[in-house]
């Protein structure tokens, strides 16, 4: 059993707010929630990126139309990797490569292994893909 992985604390990728890496973000949610760091982490994170370009970039930050303008035209290393509005296949979209993964027995109980990444070569490999039992 698979399933595709948008994210983890291996992609080589770096907050353009602040120059965290994938692998800083995922430790400082873990250490400030005592939980592991979940796939969505990098979206959520990216979100604010992008509003915080679209907002400092916009000719006028309070006018709608002037926001989603700077948007549409948009293309920003985050966290969650290059986001490029200017080349998705319907406007208002950006695409996000993926890589395979597998849920995992670990020692600290399950973890998401990356076990393929023709997608993203620079996204570690970290476990085998291994029959379901």
């Amino acid at each position: 059993m698979a399933t595709l992985v948008y994210w983890s604390p291996g992609h080589p990728y770096r907050s353009s707010l602040d120059g965290t890496t994938c692998a800083e973000l995922a430790h400082a949610y873990r250490q400030d929630t005592g939980a592991g760091w979940l796939q969505p982490l990098c979206l959520a994170h990216a979100l604010v990126e992008t509003a915080h370009h679209a907002l400092t970039v916009a000719a006028d930050p309070t006018d709608r139309a002037s926001v989603a303008q700077t948007l549409a035209g948009t293309t920003l290393d985050t966290v969650a990797g290059t986001l490029d509005w200017t080349r998705a296949p319907a406007p208002n979209i950006a695409l996000l490569p993926l890589v395979g993964g597998q849920w995992q027995h670990g020692p600290g109980g399950p973890r998401l292994a990356v076990v393929g990444n023709t997608a993203l070569p620079d996204v570690p490999l970290t476990g085998e893909l291994t029959p379901a039992r």
